[in-house]
């Protein structure tokens, strides 16, 4: 076995085993070291039962101290210890039941990171096909990935933080793309609105009741037959004519999109991917599965040709039609009435690196798709693209963000959603959200609606940066306006704070563009030298300054743990000193000591300010500073007051714009 170790200057180790083929490939400059320098980590050939294929095992030591995180969306606690899980994706509702100890599900995300007593290290298994991971589970003293080929390409990256190693991560695989404000909204969302004069009767009801929008999604319905790139001309006669009267009333329109085209002599999609020879092969000429439009064909987005076809694609949907964002879905990619509802194994692609299997390459099918997705929205003109999409692989964060998939309605649901996006987000994938509401209804499999677990998702949805609701067909019609005022009014509430939070939230986005860092944040990843968070899962900072620990249950209080630091309610002036436990009601949100937190006020912005000092820079660039005695911005801005809390809480009116603010705390 042959082993080569290259090291860059941030001291991120690439180790290569054999000779890997790099399917998705990620700039690597680094210089070559003695594979000595991997110390205990050991590689080994093996033969996994699972497969009956030859491969490759990765050890490494794994002691009693020891806590993982990582590996993305995972059905199961935060600290993946002692767990054994797969990088598969797959149509969870298709193969199993969505929700806890699911495994695999939608997305992959082979990143994990090791915290022990005296070191943080993260680690990459760069390989889209299936892998296996064993924390701990077989052998209490050692991690074991299996690799199900000869070679493999591994990532090792060192800090002294969590922070620093997601740094060092997305450096490599790519920061998140800078997502639009306007993603951060209220979007709404039905399997399926339909037709046309519905689709603006809803946004107008919403806005009727108070309810701003700023966005509405398009499902498979709108689509001519379910063809991708069609409208029902039934639907939706003036799809253009749609588009403008949504972007009068200040809302934009995301459409669905599907990887597959419908196997039709007579549709011209067909024609063409059949020309071009960017469908995925099949042993006997090209594959065709079962889909929403029947008899269908998939894209291979591994051919080059083929994502230049789809970006030409949605590069003309978005110029004729005026749509301003795409949902990929289906995109594991999903064939109904197969094995695991997936393409066959032993299906063709074609990548730049020759032919491979689906088996080989399955897991970063939607990564090519989302990256010519992208190129597409770019050409046609819109600045800072809007992707959503179902599925993804490791460096998914440059061009998409994601949800936690086809949610149910009830309590234990509500609970995991938490957990799905607290592991997306420290393993590299920031903008992360859930079906509000939960995506399956009432079927005969689900339990009766209960309208208290509707507002309890917006509660938990609170602070995700993707906040959309959405239902399927089978369930109630759970718009705010159709539920009873009591639910309604609590829900517009919510909406309401989560504006007045835009500002903060947009700020992370900037942050995160920059810097890798996610916006949700499992304690771990600030506190990780203190053993009391390593079992928290349903609590969470909201970049540096706000922790929030939603009640996930029909509970008037919870018992939450303020860490080490020093923390006050933000609805009152109640101070505590950290590392407790507390009980609190409510929304229970906190913030931290040396706190700048900007709000959405009246006419421009709203500063709070608990501490001494206090840095933030908001989405347009713009740096405030607090230093103890004066509020400075890099430009002006325009302040309605400063909010100072602590002791007894003041607020200073200012009303101007200003650059520069005397404080006296």
């Amino acid at each position: 076995m042959e082993i080569k170790a290259l090291v860059n200057s941030k001291g991120t180790i690439r180790v290569l085993v054999n000779s890997p083929k790099s399917f998705v490939s990620y700039p690597f400059d680094g210089k070559e070291v003695d594979p000595q320098l991997l110390g205990e980590i050991s590689i080994t050939e093996n033969t996994l039962e699972e497969f009956s294929l030859e491969g490759i095992q990765i050890s490494i030591p794994l002691s009693l101290e020891d806590h993982v995180f990582g590996l993305g969306e995972k059905a199961f606690s935060l600290d993946r210890k002692r767990l054994k899980l797969q990088m598969w994706n797959v149509d969870v509702g298709a193969v199993s039941k969505y929700g806890w100890h699911t495994d695999p599900m939608y997305k992959s995300i082979p990143f994990f990171i090791i915290i022990s007593a005296n070191a943080v290290k993260g680690y990459f298994v760069n390989s889209p096909t299936k892998l296996i991971f064993d924390f701990g589970f077989e052998d209490y003293s050692k991690i074991k990935i299996y690799v199900p080929e000869k070679s493999v390409e591994l990532f090792v990256f060192n800090g002294k933080s969590v922070e620093e190693i997601i740094e060092n991560y997305t450096e490599l695989t790519g920061k998140p793309f800078d997502l639009p404000i306007w993603a951060l909204g209220y979007q709404i969302s039905r399997y399926s609105y339909f037709p046309q004069k519905f689709v603006v009767e809803v946004v107008k009801k919403h806005i009727e009741k108070g309810f701003n929008v700023s966005s509405i999604y398009l499902d498979i319905h709108y689509m001519d037959d379910y063809k991708i790139f069609t409208w029902s001309k039934e639907r939706f006669p003036d799809p253009k004519g749609l588009s403008n009267t949504l972007h009068d009333l200040g809302v934009r329109l995301v459409t669905i999109l599907n990887p597959c085209v419908k196997v039709d002599q007579h549709h011209g999609d067909f024609k063409d991917a059949v020309k071009e020879e960017i469908i995925v092969d099949d042993k006997k000429g090209i594959f065709v599965g079962s889909m929403w439009a029947g008899e269908c064909s998939w894209i291979d987005f591994f051919n080059e040709k083929a994502r230049e076809w789809w970006k030409e694609k949605v590069k003309q949907w978005i110029s004729d039609y005026g749509v301003d964002g795409i949902w990929l879905d289906m995109n594991e990619p999903t064939a109904f009435g197969t094995y695991m509802a997936s393409l066959p194994f032993h299906s063709i692609h074609h990548t730049h690196e020759g032919e491979a299997t689906h088996f080989q390459v399955r897991n970063a099918y939607p990564y090519y798709q989302a990256l010519a997705t992208f190129e597409g929205l770019k050409e046609a003109g819109i600045e800072k693209p809007f992707i959503l999409t179902r599925s993804a692989y490791a460096g998914i964060q440059k061009y998409a963000a994601v949800w936690t998939g086809d949610n149910y309605a009830t309590w234990d649901d509500l609970k995991l959603q938490t957990v799905l996006a607290l592991g997306l987000s420290i393993s590299g994938v920031p903008y992360v959200g859930c079906d509000i509401g939960a995506f399956m209804g009432r079927g005969k499999n689900t339990p009766p609606v209960d309208l208290d677990l509707i507002v309890k998702y917006y509660e938990t949805a609170l602070f995700f940066p993707f906040f959309r609701a959405h239902k399927a067909t089978d369930g109630i019609d759970q718009e705010p306006y159709n539920l009873p005022s009591i639910y309604s009014e609590k829900i517009m509430e919510l909406i309401r704070l989560r504006e007045k939070f835009l500002p903060y939230l947009s700020s992370l986005v900037r942050e995160s563009n920059i810097t890798g860092h996610p916006i949700l944040r499992p304690l771990v990843y600030k506190y990780f030298n203190d053993y009391d968070v390593y079992k928290i899962d349903d609590e969470y900072l909201v970049g540096d300054y706000l922790l929030y620990a939603p009640i996930l249950s029909k509970d008037k209080e919870r018992e939450l743990y303020l860490p080490p630091g020093k923390w006050i309610s933000f609805w009152s002036e109640d101070e505590y000193d950290g590392k407790k436990w507390i009980s609190a009601s409510g929304l229970p949100i906190f913030i931290a000591w040396n706190s700048l937190i900007p709000l959405k006020s009246r006419t421009g912005l709203d500063f709070v300010i608990y501490g001494q000092k206090g840095k933030i820079t908001l989405y347009d660039g713009n740096t405030v500073e607090f230093d103890g005695n004066m509020l400075k911005t890099s430009q002006e801005v325009d302040i309605d007051k400063i909010i100072i809390k602590g002791k007894t809480e003041k607020a200073i009116e200012i009303g101007k714009r200003v650059n520069k603010v005397n404080i006296s705390i």
